[in-house]
């Protein structure tokens, strides 16, 4: 990058900070938390080589019988991986949007990752986030794009089947943007284990904290204590916890998760919210660390997996 280009680059993201709701151009509705309860199936297994993603992890929901799922990715390789990442709208109403597609010189080794599996417009689709090492051992990470494909090292994963939910993508009359929202399978009819763990998988909407969006979903459902994880989407820049304490800020307007973990404890007198997060910035640089509370609102949506724990 030269000197002009990160010139105007420090002019477009003095628009706005770290932390601060964004401005769409649609209607924001009132419902601002779209939350499914759902019995889980847990399924550990590989997405075969060869296979493109979402081929791969509807080869692993369809026996389950359930419509949707939260998946977690963990080693393996990817052979084909076209992917984006955050850019800063073209237009003050359109504060957000993705950069050129890239294509991450391979293979490509997966660190971490996260997808949520459901339909857009009748067809099976994915939203997968993942962080990697590339053929020259750069860290990348971003949104893939259809035509990922799995490498010779098959990837591990842990899907979290939903019976009781079903995930359904469609453009966003807010922001504009493809956004999945869960909707209730009623009655279920796939079959659930005995003693299967309960969760809620939410849609978080522009400007919901993510520590809020948490204590929110866990209270509603009546949750002492649950898990994070499996989560992905999309914050207005970050606000992380540094060294000693001080803040790393990075940059508006928007950065992506792909991958967030934590926890709630709500045993003592106030519910004890922790969150940490692997994500990816507009100059497509990776970064990892501890969620200040209270200052990392949702920038377009963020799919949000809770689970209960009962011990």
């Amino acid at each position: 990058m030269n000197a002009a280009d990160t010139l105007g680059q420090t002019e477009q993201t003095a628009r706005g900070r770290a932390g601060e709701q964004l401005v769409h151009r649609g209607p924001a509705g009132s419902e601002r938390i779209i939350s499914v309860p759902s019995p889980v199936v847990v399924v550990r297994e590989e997405l075969a080589s060869g296979e493109l993603i979402t081929d791969a992890l509807w080869a692993l929901l369809e026996p389950t019988g359930a419509l949707a799922a939260s998946v977690e990715l963990g080693t393996g390789t990817f052979s084909h991986l076209p992917y984006v990442f955050p850019a800063l709208g073209a237009q003050e109403g359109d504060p957000v949007s993705f950069s050129e597609p890239q294509v991450a010189a391979g293979p490509a080794m997966v660190l971490s990752g996260s997808a949520t599996v459901g339909y857009r417009y009748g067809e099976r689709y994915t939203h997968t986030h993942a962080t990697w090492l590339d053929q020259r051992g750069n860290l990348r990470g971003g949104h893939l794009l259809p035509g990922a494909r799995v490498g010779d090292v098959p990837i591990e994963v842990v899907l979290r089947a939903l019976p009781g939910a079903e995930q359904l993508s469609a453009d966003d009359p807010e922001t504009g943007m493809p956004a999945f929202a869960p909707r209730p399978v009623d009655p279920v009819t796939a079959p659930v284990p005995d003693g299967a763990p309960r969760a809620v998988i939410s849609r978080v909407l522009p400007g919901i904290h993510l520590d809020d969006a948490v204590a929110q979903v866990c209270a509603e459902a009546g949750f002492t204590r649950a898990r994070v994880r499996a989560s992905l989407g999309s914050t207005v820049g970050a606000r992380l916890v540094g060294e000693d304490g001080d803040i790393v800020e990075v940059d508006w307007p928007a950065v992506e998760f792909t991958q967030l973990i934590g926890g709630l404890d709500g045993t003592g007198d106030e519910p004890r919210i922790t969150l940490q997060g692997t994500l990816v910035d507009i100059h497509g640089e990776v970064h990892n660390g501890v969620i200040r509370r209270g200052e990392n609102p949702v920038a377009v949506t963020f799919e949000l997996y809770v689970e209960e724990v009962l011990r």
